[in-house]
């Protein structure tokens, strides 16, 4: 029994990185494109996270970060 659920649990992961929308190479490499841009306002603690679903054919993407300071920028007018 405890090897049928070994084996349920390795499927299930298999089956969620086949359904996976963005590869976890390419999630780094957007974090840390938009950690880049981030920094510009904000003081950033670590890079930022992302979450990214789909339904019915439409994605939401989740980003998230924590900074210690929001930073001074003068407007031109």
């Amino acid at each position: 029994m405890r090897e049928l659920a070994e084996e349920f649990r390795r499927v299930q992961k298999v089956i969620q990185a086949d359904k996976a929308v963005m590869s976890d190479a390419c999630k780094s490499l957007v974090l840390q494109d938009f950690a880049e841009k981030f920094n510009e306002y904000f003081d950033l603690i670590g890079l930022p996270r992302m979450e990214i679903a789909c339904k019915n054919g439409t994605f939401t993407v989740s980003i998230a970060f924590q900074a210690e300071g929001i930073k001074k920028f003068n407007i031109l007018r």
